[in-house]
Parts: C-alpha cells; structure tokens; sequence
C-alpha cells in the first residue's frame, strides 16, 4: 500500500502542474485571440480594398503553436487521469 500511495501522489503532483500548464496556455490562447481580432481588425479598417495579397495575421504562427501545446497537454492530462484511475483499482474486485 505504501508504494501504491506514493504512486498516487506523484500521479497527482503531475496532474497539478499539467493542470497549471493548461491555464497558462489557455491564458496565452485568448490573448493571442484577442491580438488576431485586433490586427484583423486593423487590416479591414485600412484597406477598403479586398487584395488577394493581404499580409497574413501575424498572431496566426502563435495561435497555431499554442493551439498544438494544448492539444499535447490535454493528451498528457488524460494519460494522467488514467494513470490514476488504474492505480486507484489496483487490488480491487468489480462485481
């Protein structure tokens, strides 16, 4: 039972800072969502013009590397989550 708490622990101590990653991130997301609106915005404010060769929104590299980061830290939370739940019923019958 000692080695099957420690485990537990540590699978919890990795959920926290994975859940904190998440917030972070997600923080970044809507600020770099909140910077895309603005520069697109911007670009249809000065140009009355609809040109093929518009200048792509600069936030869009950003939003997709963040959008990529989130997918890998939900990945790793349900990994996590499932780390738990079978060290949770290590032992146990299900009748």
């Amino acid at each position: 039972m000692p080695g099957q708490l420690q485990e537990i622990t540590d699978l919890l101590r990795q959920r926290l800072s994975v859940v904190q990653q998440l917030a972070a991130a997600n923080a970044e997301h809507h600020r770099l969502l909140q910077f895309s609106g603005g520069a697109d915005f911007l670009t249809l404010h000065a140009s009355d013009e609809r040109d093929e060769d518009k200048p792509q929104n600069p936030a869009a590299p950003a939003l997709d590397a963040n959008a990529a980061l989130l997918d890998d830290l939900n990945a790793k939370l349900e990994q996590i989550d499932k780390l738990i739940e079978k060290a949770n019923t290590k032992g146990k019958r299900h009748e």
